[in-house]
């Protein structure tokens, strides 16, 4: 099946777009790399996501700043569609191209992005087999991270909503409810994120955290009912409570049963 390949990558960061056509041409796939966006010079289409007055920094602007355009390039359809969207510090399985293909084969109609990145240690619900031991999953709570994931056109439309950002873009990706994102990852994670060292975006993050900080508990204290509303029609009542329910006793299980307590919980409540 079709789709396009980009990479995300600032001007400065040479060593790491190497590390990234290094990886691609390894799996034989072709790519198209990103100039990632900084937060302090952003196109005119994209500012008024970040009013004056936001809570994020100048590094999370320019990263969250780049997803949306590339959203933007997306729906314009500059970008071939559904798009696997890489981030430039991400090591990638050898057989990704394949487990890729079947992805796309596997997936519904609806599906808007699949998480690729983000392990999770929260309870996930089998959706469909993959071969080589993988699976596509639903999250009881999606987990962040934005090293990886493949997007949907519907998906880039629904994300692209004008409304202000005041999180950092893998912190509202765990937010499907707000852009009623349909949501799947894949378990075990192929893609593992922040492989290497710091970034560039990384070290422009100075400042704002604890206003940030403050900002994401109020927002999870005002949304548990959009959260467990958008569970329920995800899951069903049945299968929602059980799966939460699960999920505290996981959490609350001493780490080194947790594994065999995870599978047994899955087989149970998916």
């Amino acid at each position: 099946m079709k789709y396009s390949v980009v990479v995300i990558n600032l001007d400065a960061d040479v060593e790491r777009l190497a590390h990234m056509r290094a990886q691609l041409a390894r799996l034989e796939l072709d790519y198209v790399r990103f100039s990632a966006l900084r937060g302090s010079n952003l196109p005119a289409l994209l500012t008024p996501y970040f009013p004056i007055g936001t809570p994020l920094t100048a590094g999370e602007i320019g990263c969250y700043a780049s997803h949306l355009a590339i959203c933007r390039l997306l729906v314009a359809g500059e970008i071939e569609g559904p798009a696997l969207v890489l981030e430039d510090d991400v090591g990638i399985t050898d057989d990704f191209p394949r487990l890729l293909d079947t992805i796309l084969r596997t997936l519904p109609r609806t599906w808007d992005i699949v998480r690729l990145s983000n392990p999770t240690k929260r309870l996930t619900l089998p959706v469909s087999p993959l071969g080589g031991g993988y699976e596509l999953v639903r999250y009881v709570r999606v987990p962040p991270s934005t090293g990886a994931y493949l997007l949907n056109r519907s998906g880039a439309v629904k994300f692209l909503a004008l409304e202000a950002r005041k999180l950092p873009v893998d912190q509202d990706l765990c937010r499907p409810w707000e852009w009623s994102l349909d949501t799947y990852g894949v378990a075990p994670v192929p893609i593992f994120p922040d492989v290497l060292d710091q970034s560039s975006i990384d070290t422009m993050v100075s400042g704002g955290r604890p206003i940030r900080d403050a900002e994401l508990k109020r927002l999870r204290q005002r949304e548990t009912w959009a959260r467990v509303l958008h569970g329920v029609q995800d899951f069903g009542v049945r299968q929602w409570l059980s799966a939460e329910a699960a999920d505290v006793a996981l959490r609350l299980t001493p780490k080194t049963v947790r594994p065999s307590l995870h599978d047994w919980v899955r087989a149970r409540v998916g």
